[in-house]
């Protein structure tokens, strides 16, 4: 045997199933010696072995070295082949541009035109934004161990990029058709898509779990998607306007990649001294993932950039943010597990302080951006800051201190403003406007001189009640001053705010269709699709309106106008796009495939959120521009009158032409059906404005406008459709008298608002209304083919005359009275018998299946052939009344035709939509119910130990119990709603049917909050948020249901639940540093909390007076909604991630805001009820008063109860009299309060705790004068105020109680039983006080009673009598001084003493 080199193979390649280093080996087997068979034994030399030569082979490895692929990854596998056959697909229908029919030039094709440009380009961005989220989604999910990777996440971002890129090549064709005008940019954008369907089919190929491509292949092909969405976006002129913030992003995300680097380096250093060679490639593999996640990092800022105005787009940065910070701390961890030099280990923590702080300016920056990507303005910051402030004050009153203190505040941001206002003055060069300026700054600094001056009186009298109240009124001035200062500033503001809500609405309900569309494979549930395929449609057809208005408003921020077309287009698609959410949610369970029904899930919950912030901003904005919609609606009608002359010009020079889409079939009909309309919304404007309500009147008004359009397009559309020039110009000739008619309907029902009752007024909107009905009249006349049908009436009434002048006649009259009731009967039999048939033929349409068909139409003819059999019999009857048999014939025939009726609804009965499935469902749920009644059959591959695991880890209760009860439910409810068949009339089984749906209602709740428990664990709190996001929708849907209680009851119940959640979220707080998984569980508490505000809040603001105050509690709670969602949000991104600093410090600023919007909810239900809180301050003082009152007693009875002075008991009796008798007419207006207004309540309530006050007062003072040494008298009098006090906090709490109930409401007669012992404890005060009054002076006034006595004397008596009254006087005096020494010595109680 010859010598050998034996080389050493070292394969270096992904490893997914174990964990370890590379080893040397031979790869040689053995030498076996054998003999040989022919020519003897051979020759072998012995030697050493060469030591081992390496040699590095860099590529993809060979697939023969990847490990079996997992069923996820399987799952992934199919994912991205139909992926990759929809980009194939795309990338085809890209070859060239949408074929469009010729345009003209008229008004409305030059509209329909840009509005066209404007709805691709609109839904073609958010199509990029969500190609380049998702991009970004793949790389931070596929950034870690593939062991640990979530496949299914992966599949819904590679789903949504590919449903994306579907729709955007459609758009891309009809755009680039479009922009066909403009030299080679049509293109050019088709060439910049191509692109960018070529980058999405590399990271396609580079993230297949078999392809084994290095992770710099996908990080690049995320890099070229990226780069060829900005281009496409540039190609289109919608390019991200501020480069320089790419830029500066760009250059921040690289100071995090090179502060990385040296921690790496770092890294090295300590892993270099480390002695045990475990700890030693722990440093190694954290410092190389945090490498690669810095890496990702930027690769995803290159995705993102051209579309960081995305707020999808800006989560994922976010979120690899995130991967950095969790990389970097489990660097320095492994660092400090493996080494305990301090000098390197100090070196690690500045470097990864470094990193922390540069990620730290990447994320501000990005935030920065998504707080509308504007710098705040000049009076913004100042305007939001007087607005909290005034609210904090509201709710400071009785904290005299804290009112001051924020008063403080509140003067500086006045002055802030105030500086602001005179320096644009100074700078405008408009004359008026800077007069402007200064009158409002002017305003706004008398203003602040005024509350100023309220807080120092407030500061210097903290116990005053008044100062409070002038400091209240004072701020409320204030801010007042600053809505009317700032106001262009604040309606500036929230029309912004409504621009960017539109935007994402419209963007998350592109992405919601696109993600029903990819579904709809999967759906097995037909019915459910449809449901989301109609609501898919209502949406679609109104995000044009949105988009439009949307621009309309960016394109003319000063027009009131297009503010208002932005403001009623976001309430009109608020409605759509709750139920396609609700359609969508409802599909979710029935789609198979899993990424599909994940991204339908997660648009959905999108939607919902988008819908609830377009909500809020749209009622905003809708507050600050006012009632303009009848001015809006005249405006429209004209432009609308402008297009239609436009379009006749057109016709004349033969250059109108229909626009896409558009057929004279179509346009007909739509124009058919829109005068209906057109003609009920005029009646309801006509109706709205004779009872002189602006708003409905308003209301009215946008309708008719918006009907108005459809008609005015369609009578277009017939027009371009029609041959016949003249006939065209009929039709738009008809259509602008509609229009002109109908703007001067809307202008006189204007003017009807201003004189509600003027007769005159009243019949010129009649005349206008009746001129405007014969207008629409004349525009349906105008429809090819109604003048051929007059024609044909007018010859069918001719014919009818001759027919009538042939029945006169004498010879046929005898015909005529025999076959009078045959012809009546045969006539309505067949006028039925049409209708049954078209009902069936209708029917047998809608029958899915082909037998059914079958069946329906051959008992449709069984039908057809005895009701022919039964006319001939009648009409053999008829010719020959007494022919033999003939009346059994006929009995027969019709016998046969009821039978044949019969068999066909017996048929349809069973055929009934809804009973196949019925079936389904009751099939499956029986195979469903045997798993849970033998749960010992195994129905998956866990093992028994797994399966306990993922029961404890995933619910707290007994799912499977809870799950078992579901569908026993669902099964009683499916039997009952099977034998109802859908039949109306079957009142005996809608009792069972609501017994049922209530059982399964409440499984389900049960069900739902055990999972919400499990998921809330886990840091999945979208359900959460959906919940919260329907509570705050609910409160603007429609008249709420009638209440059963009093704002007070509504307001009690939101007081204690806002209060619930104020503590919750500071809980929150503290838990996201010491206990981050307990965060779950108060998230959802959160979310149960505010359900039931939100129910009350709506109740609440429906009783409130007057309505302002109901408008400002529903925002209010709406707004704490919104801080709630933000809260819950980050409640789960903690959880998910414990360790994120960035995460902790969101959740602390967004508890700290929902403490906020509790007071600010607090503050309108204090201003919807005055005179409650008012009663509750007061309680609250009487209560401090009986407390001082305790005290005083307790000195009094020590014997230290002195007056300050020399004064005596009688100096202060009239003080008190005078008091009490104030006290009772308190307590008069307390109980008439009740009844009233808050204010006046709140005035009764404030002066009874002021006169309370006094008398309390003056009595300690009465007592305190009768010095120490009776200290019994002082305690008994005390007692008796004591009393008084105490009988007044009982009225007050029953007045409380009794504001606003009926008379005949028990708390009424509670309230004038408490005033019934106020009353008395007063009157038994009074007593006391005479009783005092009498023992203290008696000796003085028998003193001055004698003397009178004496002078009275002096004319009738002689001295010797006067003598001797002297003596007897002196003689009953020293009896009293010496013998009487207490005035009360012979009692021992004090009812003994008081008689």
């Amino acid at each position: 045997m010859k010598n050998e080199t034996i080389y050493l193979s070292t394969i270096l390649q992904q490893q997914f199933n174990r964990v370890g280093r590379v080893e040397h080996g031979s790869v040689a087997l053995p030498g076996i010696m054998r003999s040989g068979s022919i020519g003897g034994p051979d020759t072998f030399n012995m030697g050493t072995m060469p030591s081992a030569q390496q040699q590095i082979t860099m590529g993809q490895m060979h697939r023969g070295h990847m490990p079996p692929l997992s069923l996820a990854q399987q799952a992934l596998m199919g994912t991205i082949n139909t992926s990759m056959q929809a980009v194939q697909q795309a990338q085809a229908d890209l070859g060239e541009v949408d074929n469009l029919p010729p345009l003209g030039q008229d008004m409305a094709s030059r509209v329909w035109v840009q509005n066209k440009v404007d709805e691709s380009k609109h839904e073609i961005h958010s199509q990029v934004d969500a190609i380049t989220a998702g991009t970004a989604s793949v790389v931070n999910l596929t950034a870690g161990d593939p062991t640990n990777t979530d496949y299914t996440a992966v599949g819904c971002a590679i789903t949504t990029i590919s449903s994306n890129l579907t729709e955007m090549s459609k758009g891309v064709k009809l755009l680039a058709a479009l922009m066909e005008d403009e030299v080679g940019s049509g293109q050019n954008l088709m060439g910049a898509a191509r692109s960018l369907t070529g980058a999405v089919s590399d990271l396609l190929r580079a993230v297949e779990p078999a392809s084994g491509e290095p992770r710099q292949t996908v990080l690049t092909a995320a890099g070229s998607i990226g780069q060829a969405s900005g281009d496409l976006l540039k190609q289109m002129g919608e390019g991200e306007t501020d480069e320089r913030f790419q830029d500066i992003m760009m250059n921040l995300a690289k100071a995090v990649a090179n502060a990385a680097a040296m921690l790496v380096l770092k890294a090295k250093n300590v892993a270099q001294v480390a002695e045990d060679t475990v700890l030693q490639n722990r440093v190694i593999t954290a410092a190389t993932q945090c490498a690669l996640s810095t890496s990702q990092l930027v690769a995803c800022t290159k995705v993102v950039s051209p579309t960081i105005s995305s707020p999808v787009c800006q989560e994922q940065l976010v979120e690899a943010g995130r991967l950095v910070e969790r990389s970097v701390e489990g660097c320095v961890k492994a660092c400090h597990a493996s080494s305990e030099e301090g000098e390197l280990l100090r070196q690690v923590n500045m470097a990864a302080g470094a990193v922390s702080q540069a990620l730290s300016d990447l994320l501000q920056h990005v935030r920065h951006y998504a707080s509308c990507g504007e710098p705040i303005g000049r009076y913004d910051q100042a305007t939001d800051t007087i607005m909290t402030v005034t609210e904090n004050i509201f709710t400071s009153m009785g904290d005299a201190g804290e009112m001051v203190r924020q008063a403080r505040v509140l003067a500086q941001a006045t002055s802030d403003l105030v500086n602001a206002m005179r320096s644009d003055a100074e700078a405008e060069i408009d004359v008026d406007n800077s007069k402007k300026l200064l009158a409002a700054a002017k305003l706004l600094a008398d203003a602040t001189a005024r509350m100023v001056e309220a807080a120092k009186g407030a500061a210097a009298y903290p116990e005053n009640e008044d100062q409070q109240q002038r400091l209240r009124e004072a701020a409320e001035g204030l801010r007042v001053a600053t809505n009317a200062a700032a106001q262009n500033a604040i309606k500036k503001k929230l029309i912004h705010r409504l621009e960017n809500a539109a935007k994402q609405a419209a963007a998350a309900a592109t992405q919601t269709i696109a993600a029903a569309q990819n579904a709809a494979a999967s759906n097995k549930n037909t019915m459910s699709h449809q449901q989301l395929v109609f609501s898919c449609k209502a949406v679609a057809d109104h995000i044009p309106q949105l988009v439009q208005g949307m621009r309309g408003s960016q394109a003319y921020p000063e027009d009131l106008g297009a503010q208002l077309a932005l403001i009623i287009a976001s309430q009109s698609f608020l409605q759509p796009g709750s139920k396609m959410v609700t359609s969508a949610k409802a599909a979710v369970p029935t789609v198979t495939d899993q990424a599909a029904a994940m991204q339908l899930g997660q648009c959905a919950k999108n939607l919902a959120t988008c819908l609830a912030e377009l909500r809020t901003a749209a009622q905003k904005a809708h507050e600050a521009c006012g009632p303009l919609e009848i001015d809006s609606a005249l405006s429209a009608v004209q432009t609308l009158k402008s297009e239609l002359q436009d379009a006749k010009m057109a016709t004349l020079e033969g250059q109108l032409k229909p626009l896409p889409g558009e057929s004279l079939e179509k346009c007909a009909q739509d124009l058919g059906s829109t005068s209906k309309a057109v003609g009920s919304s005029m009646a309801q404007l006509l109706t709205c404005a004779a009872q002189g309500n602006e708003h409905y009147t308003g209301v009215a008004a946008r309708e008719t406008a918006q009907a108005l359009r459809t008609l005015a397009q369609a009578a277009r559309g017939v027009a371009a459709s029609t041959v016949e020039p003249q006939a065209a110009a009929a039709m738009l000739d008809s259509a602008c008298h509609v229009m002109e008619g109908s703007a001067m309907l809307i202008h006189e029902a204007h003017q009807a608002l201003v004189c509600p009752g003027d007769a005159e007024s009243q019949q010129r909107l009649a005349q206008v209304a009746k001129a405007v009905s014969h207008s629409l009249n004349n525009c349906v006349n105008c429809l090819p083919g109604q003048k051929d049908v007059d024609m044909a009436l007018r010859s069918i009434g001719e014919a009818s005359k001759k027919f009538l002048n042939c029945v006169n006649d004498p010879k046929n009259k005898f015909h005529l009275i025999i076959s009078s009731q045959l012809a009546v009967a045969s006539g309505k039999f067949s006028q039925d018998f049409d209708e049954f048939l078209d009902a069936g033929i209708e029917m047998a349409g809608h029958t899915q299946s082909k037998d059914d068909q079958i069946q329906v139409v051959g008992n449709l003819k069984n039908i057809s052939m005895a009701s022919s059999k039964l006319l001939l019999a009648a009409k053999s009857l008829s010719v020959d009344p007494g022919a033999a048999n003939a009346k059994n014939l006929l009995a027969a025939a019709a016998r046969a035709v009821t039978e044949s009726i019969n068999q066909l609804i017996t048929l349809c009965t069973q055929q009934a939509p809804g009973q196949k499935e019925c079936d389904n469902a009751l099939r499956e749920l029986e195979a469903v119910r045997g798993m849970l009644d033998n749960p010992n059959e195994p129905v998956s591959d866990l093992s028994y130990f797994d399966c306990i695991e993922s029961v404890m880890e995933n619910s707290k209760m007994n799912i499977l119990d809870q799950t078992k009860t579901l569908f026993e439910s669902a099964l009683q409810m499916l039997y009952a709603a099977k034998e109802a068949g859908g039949n109306p009339k079957a009142t005996h089984t809608h009792d069972a049917i609501a017994e049922a749906a209530q059982l399964m209602k409440e499984a389900v709740d049960d069900i739902m909050v055990t999972l919400n428990e499990a998921a809330s664990e886990g840091g999945m709190v979208g359900g959460m948020v959906e919940s919260i996001a329907e509570s705050i929708g609910r409160m603007d849907e429609g008249t709420p249901p009638e209440p059963d209680g009093t704002f007070v009851d509504y307001q009690t119940t939101m007081v204690k639940f806002s209060k619930a959640i104020a503590i919750t979220a500071q809980e929150m707080m503290t838990k996201s540093v010491t206990c981050p998984e307990e965060l779950g569980g108060l998230a959802s508490q959160v979310m149960v909390d505010y359900s039931q505000l939100a129910q009350q809040g709506r109740l609440a603001a429906a009783t409130a007076e007057p309505e302002e105050v109901g408008s400002q509690i529903k925002t209010r709670v709406q707004e704490l909604g919104h801080g709630c969602i933000y809260l819950v949000q980050k409640a789960g991104a903690l959880q998910m991630s414990p360790t994120d600093s960035f995460t902790k410090r969101e959740l602390i600023e967004y508890a700290r805001a929902v403490t906020e919007k509790v007071s600010m909810v607090l503050s309108a239900l204090q201003a919807g009820n005055k005179g409650t809180q008012a009663c509750i301050t007061a309680a609250s003082s009487v209560s401090g008063i009986i407390a001082d009152l305790d005290t005083t007693i307790m000195f009094a009875s020590a014997g230290t109860l002195n007056a300050e002075n020399e004064e005596s008991f009688a100096d202060h009796r009239e003080n008190i009299l005078k008091t009490a008798k104030a006290l009772v007419e308190d307590t008069k207006l307390l109980v008439s309060g009740a009844a009233s207004s808050q204010d006046k309540l709140a005035q009764a309530a404030q002066s009874s705790a002021k006169t309370i006050t006094q008398l309390t007062d003056v009595v300690k003072l009465g007592a305190a004068s009768m010095g120490s040494e009776d200290p019994e008298t002082q305690v008994v009098l005390i007692n008796a105020v004591r009393d008084v006090a105490k009988a007044l906090a009982e009225l007050i709490s029953a007045t409380k109680c009794a504001a606003g109930k009926a008379a005949d409401d028990p708390s009424m007669y509670q309230l004038k039983s408490a005033a019934k012992v106020m009353v008395t404890n007063v009157t038994s005060l009074l007593k006391t006080v005479k009783a005092v009054e009498d023992e203290a002076t008696r000796g003085t006034r028998a003193l001055e009673a004698t003397i009178e006595c004496i002078k009275q004397e002096l004319t009738v008596r002689n001295i010797l009598l006067i003598h001797h009254a002297c003596v007897c006087l002196f003689s009953t005096c020293s009896s009293f001084s010496f013998s009487h020494g207490h005035p009360y010595s012979t009692y021992h109680r004090p009812s003994d003493r008081l008689r």
